[in-house]
């Protein structure tokens, strides 16, 4: 085909997949979809040769094929249109409505606990979440591929404050900022995990592949362990697994990877005692020795064999007395004081909210958009499961707060971001190109 030709196809072409997006409102899409318009023009322009027309004529024939440019337009974008995944914002909406009002409940009931200023916080913290999520589902969430290790970096970062500028506040290490504990650990965790989702198939297919990855999840993992929060330690341990398992690396591998990766990590646990102490006391019923613990079980097991299907009613001197009824159990505060009924209720929508996810991840086109989808579906798991497990007594108290309910600025503000940043790729699900330079690192995930 000459050149005069070829040029003369890519006009028409051109001019007609320009036609068709300028009906498309998902800008994202555009290239893709002028990629596929092209696959068909090419195929029948071969055609039309083939029964004897000239290339030009060929070209004209196959853009008259197509039909009307305007209403393919129109049609693509009620398939392209972008839309948030309004079962996901639906459920967490009610998640935070209830979050308010039971945080208002016990504000009214006893004013030591949570005072007025603190009240007020929680919803300028949640409007602020709100905002940052909105402005992250508008994002082309492909765009974070390309700054992966500089969000490795962030986390490093959010792990030096901790360890040099932290403070203790209700049993965990945090940063005080205008008046408000700031959970960074579990922040730094979930931005190594995102970090990751961009970086472990080009690392693993670089040069000593295995040993860098090796490397960058024991550097994650000591960086964690570090902060001594155990609990953002165990969402990361978790988060990694099914990262690995997610990426499509060969199961061996990743055997390999964790048994060695294990190892290193328990060898610096047990190398000092207070840290092994600290570490195992989330896997048993209770600190032993610990006479705040012991309190703080004795409590919860209380409360809750005194629950009733439809509730107790909001009691002050439960509130006054229960160290932490607002952050970390608040749960059992629910149940006792609302009724069962209640709490297996917010345990439906979960389970709702959580399979939501998992099923909506197969519908996502870009490998990364996927990987990164079922990593945040898999981080909120988590952060809804410790909790839950800890407020019903099935194992050892811990000082995590349950996702949009509990009293935690920094919780509610990065789950927000993350709903925001799912519903974004949930948005556009149908894009399968990478932004990344390189667009073929990503390895074929399993389904």
């Amino acid at each position: 085909m000459g050149g005069n030709n070829m040029g003369l196809e890519n006009k028409s072409f051109r001019k007609f997949t320009d036609e068709v997006c300028s009906q498309v409102k998902c800008a994202e899409m555009h290239e893709d979809i002028k990629e596929e318009l092209n696959c068909h023009l090419q195929e029948l322009e071969e055609e039309y040769i083939a029964q004897g027309s000239t290339c030009e004529e060929a070209s004209k024939l196959a853009v008259a094929h197509m039909g009307d440019s305007e209403k393919i337009g129109f049609d693509l974008n009620k398939i392209y249109q972008r839309r948030p995944d309004y079962k996901t914002l639906f459920i967490c909406s009610i998640f935070i409505a209830i979050g308010l009002l039971v945080q208002f409940s016990i504000y009214k009931n006893a004013p030591k606990i949570i005072s007025y200023n603190d009240y007020m916080k929680m919803i300028i913290l949640t409007i602020l979440g709100g905002i940052l999520g909105v402005v992250v589902y508008f994002l082309d969430y492909r765009k974070l591929e390309k700054y992966s290790w500089q969000l490795f970096i962030a986390a490093t970062i959010l792990i030096g404050l901790i360890i040099f500028f932290g403070k203790y506040v209700n049993g965990n290490r945090n940063i005080i900022f205008l008046g408000t504990a700031f959970d960074l650990s579990t922040i730094a965790s979930v931005l190594y995990i995102i970090s990751l989702c961009g970086l472990i198939t080009k690392v693993y297919h670089s040069k000593y592949g295995i040993l860098k990855l090796l490397l960058m999840i024991c550097f994650s993992g000591y960086s964690i362990l570090l902060t001594n929060q155990e609990v953002s330690f165990v969402i990361y341990c978790v988060l990694i697994v099914g990262l690995l398992m997610y990426s499509g690396i060969p199961k061996k591998l990743i055997l390999l990877m964790l048994a060695l990766g294990t190892f290193s990590i328990c060898t610096f646990i047990f190398s000092a005692t207070y840290r092994f102490h600290r570490f195992i006391s989330i896997f048993i019923f209770a600190r032993k020795g610990d006479m705040n613990m012991d309190y703080v079980v004795g409590k919860i097991q209380l409360l809750l064999s005194n629950s009733k299907f439809i509730g107790n009613g909001i009691s002050k001197e439960v509130i006054s007395t229960t160290p932490l009824i607002n952050v970390n159990f608040i749960f059992t505060y629910i149940i006792y004081s609302f009724g069962w009924i209640v709490g297996i209720t917010i345990l439906i929508m979960i389970t709702l909210l959580l399979f939501n996810l998992f099923k909506t991840s197969k519908n996502i086109k870009n490998s990364y958009g996927k990987l990164l989808f079922k990593s945040i579906t898999l981080a909120l798991t988590i952060q809804f499961l410790l909790p839950i497990m800890s407020n019903l007594n099935l194992i050892s108290s811990l000082y995590i707060s349950m996702p949009f309910i509990g009293y935690n600025g920094s919780s509610v503000i990065m789950n927000m971001v993350l709903i925001g940043l799912i519903c974004g790729i949930y948005g556009r699900k149908n894009l399968s190109k990478s932004l990344a330079s390189s667009s073929s690192s990503i390895v074929t995930q399993p389904e």
